[in-house]
């Protein structure tokens, strides 16, 4: 999952998915990352998942 989110964003969009399947807060690192990415697409899927941990 870790090394999908330093490819392109289909492969983060794919590391995403992971991350919601696991619903663990291991992945809010990743989440984080997600939240300053370039592509809109990905900040917003980090943001609502991110939202579950609070």
């Amino acid at each position: 999952m870790y090394n999908l989110f330093k490819g392109n964003t289909e492969d983060k969009l794919k590391a995403l998915k992971i991350a919601e399947e696991l619903a663990d807060k291991s992945t809010l690192s990743i989440l984080r990352k997600g939240l300053k990415d370039m592509s809109p697409e990905v900040v917003e899927i980090s943001a609502l998942l991110i939202r579950r941990f609070k």
